[in-house]
């Protein structure tokens, strides 16, 4: 019996930190259509990235830890975004869509922060 309270509250914790990370949308929000000048087609692996792509991911890779409105400044606006309530705290973790690569960001009351990008 002791053995499968101990499964049983393991498979509830790893469910738990699982859904964390899924963006379930806001059922009290009208949905948001993306317009299909932003969707993009994946590159095809077998060709190099442009030099000018390679050049804005090492750019926006040099922000991590900075905030985003620097990071807007240098390289520009994404070309689309969406947000999630976050599982690190009170805030909200950001998906930033450039062409080639995302930026991950936190935000909260004190502002935006640029956590990763790839």
């Amino acid at each position: 019996m002791k053995k499968a309270t101990v499964l049983l509250l393991t498979a509830v914790l790893l469910l738990g930190l699982a859904a964390c990370g899924e963006t379930q949308p806001d059922p009290t929000e009208a949905p948001v259509e993306t317009p299909a000048s932003v969707q993009t087609e994946a590159p095809d692996p077998t060709e190099a990235p442009a030099e000018e792509d390679e050049s804005l991911l090492e750019t926006a890779k040099s922000f991590e830890g900075k905030p985003l409105e620097e990071l807007i400044a240098a390289i520009g606006e994404p070309l689309s975004s969406d947000y999630a309530p976050s599982c690190l705290g009170d805030g909200e973790d950001g998906n930033l869509y450039y062409d080639g690569f995302t930026v991950y960001t936190y935000r909260d009351e004190g502002g935006e922060t640029v956590n990763y990008v790839e």
